[in-house]
């Protein structure tokens, strides 16, 4: 069945240059697809769009699903930006809250970019900045989307440097701390060297744009230094923590000139991890103070340094309480130091310093029911720490800012009054319409979701059960409707560690029950399907096993719903192959995805004729392209349409492939679009066959159909009213045919809003 995209569909850029034929006028408007031969003409309306928000509602669960992480938090004069990351949607976005009058108001941050469709290159992990300039940048390992990394002029609107600026970031790089220096920026991590070890690198850069990369031989070979994990810069003195190359004294670098050169220092601190936030600078110079740890005595020692050279221990924190873990982090100003330390479980003090040598018990920050992640000082001596908290539904988890003047009592930022901030979590990943019934799930509030409408498609109810929830996070990804019944699919993850399938099924698409039990052997981390097909032999299940060892298809089969057999024997093994969309076909079933990297996909297509037995037929690859994947497939009397991305030296395009001859042989088009384009679901009926999609750049782009008698002749249909375009990002991800009624579910989003829409429209051919 056609299912809307993952996050793990879109591995390719998506330019897309070509023409665009597009009619549009007030209220309903009749389109005529005029190249397609009279006989099998459609007609498709312009339809109406609304808000789905109200319609796609969650049934009664605690909380509302937010999930946002803090991980960073800076200050500059009167402006502190936090940054972390927002999973609250299907596709996670970058998350920066910021304040611009010394943390009296609150607001969340513009981000330039996605989210949209795509997901993003990673998120945010460290942020600094001043003087017109800021920075944050991801501290993972870079992913399929690439390296995430943002700048600012003033910390309220962020945007993401451009990829092609970030060659002297290498795959195997991963950014662990960075610093503001009075000629731009340094940053500071590990690399994997050619041996297979670990080394020291770091980057320096003026604006966070331009970066030149300062590689292990010029900062210590790797028997003698592993990793730099902290830094902190007074002007352009650079003080770092590295890993030693052997034994457990931390590794104390030095540089003069902004991170361009640097100097191992002669001292050498024992059994003290280097960690960000071990750092900070006082009026008289640097200082540094083990984190997480506990020495002998009720305190932890701090050292000293006037310029990063010479260290020597001036001074303890204490006494700090038996029950902590002692010192979590520093943050300094020009009006001092503050170390945030554990007094207990969930509970922190605060000690301030001018110097770093004598310190002072000052404030009690309480509970905190979470992590603390990041502190910050102002100039004014506010004290900001930035975490996380559990949330009152069993996945939710929100975001943690609290302050605290000097002497003063600690208080909580109101987060809920942010605007954009806490939104419910939830989407439709898929819709179908059978039996005078339109289904559609995906998941609410973090448990699995299943909505139905009568035969309009107008007004939806959530289904409730005790099948769809539970302890973590459940989701239906792909629902199908065949002689023995409904059929939705999905995973749940009440292992933190292990997601397993969830099925569930239905008689009259109204009352749902548990589906058969699929087990998960001892090892596999994931085993989940993602989509779902239903035929007169039965269901064809496709999704994925993941163990240590990599990633592969997993397919099952059930003639009746009552057992569900894995398919055990793939094409080639399944090795490098993802499967994304499975259909039923007049002689058994058609599976299509892709296989190698993105810049040199080919798209794949297996068939069967009873779901067990499958075969790979020829790649699929247009003529003009260079990489090519196949994302969605319906088949429509003995055609079969399938739809899916190609790079050609134009970028990337849509394009249809059809074949008349059960998928051994296919003939190409490409889909109609003047910018960027995807196409997110297909479907098709004995009137037509409907893609939807995007038009324009993942952030920006409008929602978009095409429409076609064949799968050759395609048509798009601009849509921007009702919500359907304007402002942010705004796409259809899932889409349906009853009869004449087309249904279409898809998502607006904005920096501060994120809403479900549904287009309804009809389609009519001039032969039936």
């Amino acid at each position: 069945m056609p299912r809307r995209a993952t996050p793990q569909s879109f591995r390719l850029p998506l330019l897309v240059v070509a023409s665009l034929l597009a009619v549009a006028v007030l209220g309903w408007f009749a389109v005529q697809w005029a190249s397609a031969p009279t006989t099998t003409g459609i007609t498709l309306a312009v339809g109406d769009g609304q808000s789905g928000d109200s319609a796609f509602a969650a049934p009664g669960q605690p909380g509302n699903g937010s999930r946002q992480l803090l991980t960073s938090v800076a200050s500059a004069g009167s402006t502190i930006v936090a940054v972390g990351t927002d999973t609250t949607s299907p596709i996670a976005r970058p998350l920066f809250i910021f304040s611009v009058n010394g943390g009296k108001d609150w607001e969340l941050g513009t981000v330039i970019g996605p989210p949209g469709y795509e997901p993003v290159p990673g998120s945010p992990g460290r942020v600094t900045g001043g003087n017109g300039r800021w920075l944050a940048v991801g501290t993972d390992e870079p992913g399929p989307e690439g390296r995430g990394m943002w700048t600012s002029a003033d910390g309220r609107t962020w945007t993401a440097v451009d990829p092609a600026r970030l060659s002297p970031f290498l795959a195997q790089d991963r950014i662990t701390d960075l610093a503001r220096t009075t000629s731009g920026f340094v940053a500071v991590g590990t690399t994997v060297l050619g041996d297979g070890t670990l080394g020291a690198v770091a980057w320096v850069s003026p604006d966070g744009q331009s970066w030149s990369r300062v590689d292990n031989a010029r900062i210590g070979t790797s028997d003698k230094i592993r990793g730099i994990q902290s830094v902190i810069a007074k002007g352009d003195q650079v003080v770092a923590l590295a890993d030693p190359g052997a034994g457990t004294a931390t590794v104390i670098l030095r540089s003069d000139d902004g991170g361009a050169n640097w100097l191992r220092t002669a001292t050498e601190l024992p059994d003290i991890r280097p960690e960000p936030g071990a750092l900070a600078v006082g009026k008289d110079g640097f200082v540094l103070v083990p984190t997480g740890q506990r020495f002998g005595g009720d305190g932890v020692p701090v050292h000293c340094s006037p310029d990063g050279g010479q260290w020597s221990e001036c001074g303890a924190i204490g006494p700090l309480s038996p029950q902590g873990t002692g010192v979590r982090g520093l943050a300094s100003s020009s009006d001092g130091i503050a170390a945030v330390a554990e007094s207990a479980w969930e509970e922190y003090v605060v000690f301030r310093s001018g110097d770093g040598k004598k310190w002072a018990k000052s404030t009690d920050l309480g509970h905190i029911p979470g992590t603390l992640r990041a502190v910050t000082m102002t100039g004014d001596g506010l004290l900001v720490a930035g975490g996380d908290a559990r949330g009152p539904g069993d996945v939710e988890n929100l975001a943690v800012l609290m302050t605290a003047e000097r002497g003063k009592a600690a208080r909580a930022v109101p987060l809920d009054a942010v605007a954009g901030l806490n939104r419910l979590a939830r989407n439709t990943a898929s819709v179908l319409a059978s039996g005078g019934a339109f289904v559609a799930v995906g998941s609410a509030n973090g448990d699995a979701g299943i909505w139905t409408s009568g035969n309009n498609g107008a007004n939806w109810k959530a289904i409730e059960s005790e099948w769809l929830g539970g302890l973590g996070r459940q989701e239906l990804t792909d629902v199908a409707h065949g002689e023995k019944g409904w059929l939705a699919v999905g995973s749940t993850m009440a292992d933190p560690v292990i997601t397993k399938p969830l099925l569930v099924t239905s008689g009259d698409g109204k009352g749902w029950r548990p589906g058969p039990v699929i087990d998960v052997p001892d090892g596999h981390l994931f085993l989940a399907p993602r989509t779902v097909a239903a035929g007169p032999a039965g269901y064809v299940l496709a999704g994925e096993d993941q163990t240590a060892s990599g990633i592969v298809p997993a397919l099952w089969f059930s003639p009746d719903l009552k057992r569900f057999t894995r398919v055990g024997k793939l094409p080639a093994g399944g090795a490098g192959i993802r499967i994304q969309d499975v259909a039923a076909t007049p002689s058994g079933f058609i599976a299509v995805g892709s296989s190698g990297p993105a810049e040199r996909e080919s798209g794949v297509v297996w068939i069967s004729s009873d779901g067990l037995s499958w075969k790979a037929e020829r790649r699929v690859i247009p003529e003009d392209a260079r990489s090519a994947g196949l994302r969605h497939v319906v088949a429509r009397d003995d055609r079969i349409v399938a739809v899916g991305a190609a790079v050609t030296d134009e970028g990337s395009r849509p394009f249809a492939a059809v074949s008349v001859d059960g998928g051994s042989t296919w003939e190409y088009s490409w889909l109609p679009a003047e910018e960027a384009a995807v196409v997110l679901d297909l479907t098709a009926s004995e009137r037509g066959i409907v893609a939807v999609g995007s038009h324009g750049r993942s952030s920006e782009g409008d929602s978009s159909v095409w429409a076609s008698a064949d799968g050759l002749t395609w048509q798009r249909h601009a849509l921007v009213e009702d919500g359907l375009g304007g402002a942010g990002a705004q796409w259809l991800g899932a889409v349906t045919i009853s009869g004449q009624r087309v249904i279409a579910i898809g998502r607006s989003t904005t920096g501060t809003t994120d809403n479900i829409i549904i287009w309804r429209s009809t389609l009519t051919s001039e032969d039936r």
